[in-house]
């Protein structure tokens, strides 16, 4: 009777451990991001480009935290800013402090 009960237990055991599992999705900023006709792809090589109405603009990424920098190929300095993401918004500081919110394509 106990080695029933012990190993009934230890199958309820089992089961709540993997059903109670749930699978967390990583945050990245991996991906394409559209705010209108404003879409920036960020690729895991760290490479991105800003599609501004069909003009599109090269550049490199680098992340620090909640700090991202973008290097736009052709310019000296980078444009360095907060983000955030929360769900499928990405929220970017832009340079005026203002917040621009991408949705994740």
């Amino acid at each position: 009777m106990k080695k029933r009960y012990l190993l009934l237990v230890v199958l309820l055991v089992g089961v709540l451990t993997i059903t109670g599992c749930k699978k967390e999705e990583k945050i990245t900023l991996v991906g394409k991001w559209a705010h209108g006709s404003y879409v920036y792809t960020f690729n895991e090589d760290k490479t991105c480009t800003y599609d501004v109405a069909g003009s599109k603009m090269e550049c490199t990424y680098e992340v620090d935290g909640d700090k991202l920098s973008i290097l736009y190929n052709g310019n000296s300095a980078p444009f360095e800013t907060t983000y955030t993401i929360e769900g499928k918004k990405l929220n970017i500081k832009d340079s005026f402090g203002s917040d621009t919110i991408y949705e994740r394509q």
